[in-house]
């Protein structure tokens, strides 16, 4: 089969939806590492798991309707991810 484009990658397109996948992947542990995080502390998570959910989600490849789910479809990656840790941080604490 010849393709001319390449498909639309299955990127989450709400923050909610984001979060969903990244608790999905995450390892008890490591669910508890960032549920006892302390909020002045969440840039700590930016390089590690703030990476993951850039390149996971698409954030440096185009996905607009994520990043205007953030705030803005022309909100930087880094602050996109950051919405998106804060809010698996407040499920996760939610949760218990």
């Amino acid at each position: 089969m010849i393709m001319l484009n390449n498909p639309t990658p299955d990127w989450p397109t709400t923050v909610e939806e984001a979060v969903d996948r990244i608790l999905a992947k995450l390892a008890d542990a490591q669910k508890d590492e960032v549920r006892t995080t302390p909020a002045a502390d969440l840039d700590l998570l930016h390089f590690g798991l703030g990476t993951a959910v850039r390149n996971e989600c698409g954030l440096w490849e185009g996905n607009t309707a994520l990043l205007a789910a953030c705030g803005s479809p022309d909100m930087h990656p880094d602050s996109a991810s950051d919405v998106i840790l804060r809010a698996l941080w407040d499920r996760l604490r939610a949760e218990g």
